[in-house]
């Protein structure tokens, strides 16, 4: 049986809240499936989710978070991939141009950054999941994202105005933090069972490389297209994904 669009909205709901608290995701997983049978059930019988949840489904998913323990380990290991995915193109890309010199403000701050955008995007997850009206999500997060992409570019515009001082690494040392970064974005991925990060810098720089030292095209050329290979894949990795999800 299919459940309605309520019901499913609301499983989604719950699983992004919880998964944005820091809850285990196995335990999640295992309490939207238990929760997916009652709700089949329910509506087989003529109920609709609210049988279930009562009258606040908001109440009804905070009620579950508090019950569940946070899991340090997890989130852990999640923060340190999507810095990992903030960073590791950024130092990559300069690595890759011979640029081997960083200054501390543009370090620190872009640390500083990317820790309110993680905390802020976790806190409008769990706003948004939270809501029982029609949301338009995409302008929310879109509008986030461009503040995030403003503070980057502030960040940049400062740096450039300030001398701060600066890291100058050797080549072997700058290459040896990148096999480093590389290994260590393949263990985050292992932990996390979330490969899209590699698989991202892998078609992001091997057509890069290929186009640059093999058919000697210029940088500018080389990054475009691997960024547009990139795009292409992440979208259709995103989509396969849901649709593995929903055949579960």
């Amino acid at each position: 049986m299919t459940l309605s669009t309520e019901s499913t909205r609301f499983l989604e709901d719950l699983k992004v809240y919880l998964l944005a608290s820091g809850k285990n995701e196995q335990a999640t997983n295992e309490i939207v499936l238990e929760l997916e049978d009652h709700l089949i059930e329910a509506e087989a019988d003529g109920k609709s989710v609210r049988a279930i949840t009562g009258d606040s489904p908001a109440a009804y998913i905070q009620s579950i978070s508090h019950e569940m323990a946070f899991d340090s380990k997890q989130a852990f290991w999640t923060i340190m991939q999507v810095y990992l995915g903030a960073s590791s193109f950024l130092y990559l890309q300069n690595l890759l141009n011979g640029t081997t010199t960083y200054s501390i403000l543009l370090v620190g701050g872009f640390l500083l950054i990317s820790a309110v955008y993680l905390t802020t995007l976790a806190l409008l997850f769990r706003k948004d999941a939270l809501r029982d009206t029609a949301r338009p999500r995409l302008l929310r997060y879109g509008i986030h994202g461009s503040v995030h992409l403003l503070l980057i570019v502030g960040l940049l515009i400062v740096n450039g105005l300030i001398d701060s001082p600066k890291i100058t690494l050797s080549p072997s040392v700058g290459w040896l933090i990148g096999a480093l970064l590389i290994a260590w974005i393949l263990i985050t991925a292992w932990k996390t069972k979330t490969w899209i990060l590699p698989i991202a810098v892998f078609v992001f720089f091997v057509p890069q490389l290929l186009l640059l030292f093999v058919f000697n095209l210029s940088e500018i050329t080389a990054v475009l297209v691997s960024y547009v290979l990139t795009s292409i894949t992440i979208a259709v990795t995103f989509i396969c994904s849901s649709k593995n999800s929903q055949a579960d």
